[in-house]
């Protein structure tokens, strides 16, 4: 904590301070001693640890964004430099203006690729007697075509195993 305004019994008594928590003192032990408060020291040692360049100084929030209202043609117009918009009242351009803002400020969404077809991983039982198929279940012409209406009229389902209708 090197400022043009502390004299040098100050930056020595915050280089004590921090040297000694970082040390392993606790912060009440040293906030008695120095007299100031628990949270001051802590305060002091970040100053001093930021002044030196170990740590990086937390960020500083940003100004807010104030939109200009204005009368223009019968309506309101609420505009920001960036993003504009307009109502029958200050109240309603502004909100509109606010949504719009908000819109903007979002990252636009990632499309997701859809998951690869999986085989099936679900439990098989086995039964006694029975031989494996020579080739695999296929609907018939008839049962295939309504299946394929079906997925078109509603949402895929995803049960509780995780096990999704596979895509045709």
């Amino acid at each position: 904590m090197s400022s043009q305004n502390q004299g040098a019994a100050t930056r020595a008594r915050n280089e004590e301070i921090e040297r000694r928590l970082t040390a392993g003192e606790s912060g009440p032990v040293l906030a008695k001693e120095f007299g100031v408060t628990t949270p001051r020291v802590h305060q002091i040692a970040r100053a001093v640890r930021e002044a030196r360049g170990e740590i990086a100084p937390r960020p500083k929030p940003s100004a807010p964004v104030l939109p200009r209202l204005r009368k223009a043609g019968g309506l309101w117009e609420c505009s920001d430099g960036i993003v504009s918009r307009v109502g029958e009242s200050p109240k309603a351009a502004y909100d509109a203006w606010i949504l719009g803002a908000i819109a903007d400020a979002q990252p636009a969404p990632k499309t997701q690729q859809p998951a690869p077809e999986q085989p099936y991983s679900g439990p098989v039982t086995v039964v006694s007697g029975t031989k494996a198929a020579p080739r695999p279940f296929v609907l018939s012409p008839a049962m295939a075509i309504l299946a394929q209406r079906a997925r078109e009229a509603q949402n895929p389902l995803h049960s509780l195993a995780g096990i999704r209708e596979r895509a045709a």
